[in-house]
């Protein structure tokens, strides 16, 4: 039986107004919640206080909760403090929220990890840093909302000081975080000369071994047919630094959105694997076997086909793409029986192992949820396409630096990212049994077209 802790909600009335948000922190972490008044604390490992109504006295580790989140309002600021009190990638973060407080006092002995607007919102008290107050509680889950929207830029304080209060608390119970790791992403580019676009290769391993970044290259299986020679050395020889992926099977719009049956899902992505490993064979430079879908698409079919042919890992920015599959349902929406934890872990694991690797848009995506993502144990991985290097590849370098001040970083691969949340043995399906799909022209003139274009704007830029 798994070992929990038992944590009291004081008053006890709070356990109940609070039963999903409750639930979902005990699939999170192994707690037990149970409602308490202030005068029978026995037994208990942990309180958390809502209301002003006073931490105990007897030593127990507690976190009271002082108010109750705001109604959206436009973010401000939330700075976390330099203190070792606090997991290492929220050292020094700057963050935002729209629903916070702050505190409307503190002790003199307390210490502040968090200011809400220049004002303090989450302090601990000294020497013995088993008391914390936090100026606002998170509010009750909605019955369809994950835990990750209490997580997020614009929301993020009331939440972050409770979990973070659970998981000190905890972390006996709990198997040491996984490595945190890092790797950029380009989507689209492929090997038939030293250059694609913005992407000079030689310039962009020469950079990333200087700024100790990793660099993956999506390519489209498709485009696996030639090689440069020189571009293939470059990524021999580089390969701490630079990695392929694999992106899709022809480009041809969302395809792996569009395949309902396992068959079709399956010859797609059997078609892709042919091709790389061809590609392999012929230039010695390895193909990670991670999926990155064209357009974010992926159907339940192909995730299911990916996992029997032997894929270690899908990286995309949403973690069931088939139902967060158009623009107004949120990006973590989920199938029924996920629960609210969907994005939570440091990965989603879908198909019976196939693990998800979240990633971010370079330039969209808000910078401040790298730190939460890191807080969370989650692989931090920005993507973006050629004309990300439109101006050379120093944005690579700020953001490398960014992302190191968020802990012991390990850039690589993402074969070896996906190596380090795998849950399952590795699937292979023979694919010489798999029916090819057709072969089809219209296909590789799209692609061609394509580079062309890449190509040109890149000439004319010069």
């Amino acid at each position: 039986m798994e070992a929990r802790l038992r944590v009291g909600i004081v008053p006890a009335c709070e356990h109940s107004a609070r039963a999903r948000l409750s639930a979902a922190l005990e699939a999170a972490y192994p707690v037990r919640f149970e409602g308490r008044e202030g005068d029978s604390l026995r037994g208990v490992d942990g309180v958390l206080v809502f209301g002003a109504g006073g931490a105990p006295s007897n030593g127990i580790p507690s976190l009271t909760l002082h108010g109750e989140e705001t109604s959206p309002r436009t973010s401000r600021s939330v700075a976390l403090a330099v203190d070792a009190a606090l997991a290492r990638p929220l050292r020094g973060a700057l963050l935002s929220d729209g629903h916070a407080t702050a505190l409307k006092s503190m002790r003199a002995n307390e210490t502040v990890l968090a200011t809400f607007d220049g004002a303090p919102a989450w302090v601990r008290g000294a020497p013995t840093r088993v008391r914390h107050h936090v100026a606002c509680a998170p509010a009750e889950l909605g019955p369809e909302e994950a835990l990750r929207e209490r997580l997020r830029p614009g929301r993020c304080l009331a939440l972050l000081a409770l979990v973070h209060f659970l998981g000190e608390l905890t972390a006996h119970l709990r198997p040491p975080p996984p490595p945190l790791r890092a790797a950029f992403i380009i989507d689209d580019p492929n090997l038939r000369r030293p250059r694609y676009g913005h992407l000079d290769y030689a310039e962009l391993l020469s950079h990333a071994r200087v700024h100790g970044y990793h660099l993956a290259v999506a390519m489209v299986p498709l485009d696996a047919r030639f090689a440069h020679p020189r571009a293939v050395r470059l990524f021999r020889e580089g390969s701490a630094h630079l990695s392929l992926c694999v992106h899709g099977n022809d480009h041809d719009g969302a395809e792996l959105g569009r395949p309902r049956s396992d068959a079709q899902a399956t010859a797609v992505v059997a078609q892709a694997l042919r091709r790389s490993a061809s590609f392999e064979r012929r230039t010695g430079v390895a193909v990670d076997r991670v999926m990155v879908p064209p357009h974010e698409r992926l159907s339940e079919p192909v995730a299911r086909a990916l996992r029997a042919c032997g894929f270690r890992a899908v990286t995309t920015t949403r973690p069931y793409p088939w139902v967060a599959d158009t623009s107004d349902r949120s990006w973590l929406a989920r199938p029924p029986a996920v629960g609210p934890l969907a994005a939570w872990g440091p990965v989603d694991v879908v198909a019976r192992g196939l693990p998800v690797l979240l990633r971010a848009d370079f330039r969209e995506h808000p910078r401040e949820d790298l730190a939460l993502r890191a807080f969370l144990g989650q692989p931090l991985i920005l993507y973006g396409h050629h004309d990300l290097l439109a101006g050379g590849p120093d944005a690579l370098g700020e953001a490398a630096a960014e992302i190191d001040r968020l802990g012991d970083v390990e850039w690589s691969s993402l074969g070896n990212i996906a190596r380090t949340h795998m849950q399952a043995p590795v699937e292979s399906r023979p694919l010489a049994a798999i029916p090819r799909p057709p072969q089809r022209l219209a296909p590789l003139l799209r692609r061609l077209a394509s580079e062309g274009r890449d190509r040109a704007g890149t000439i004319a830029a010069r």
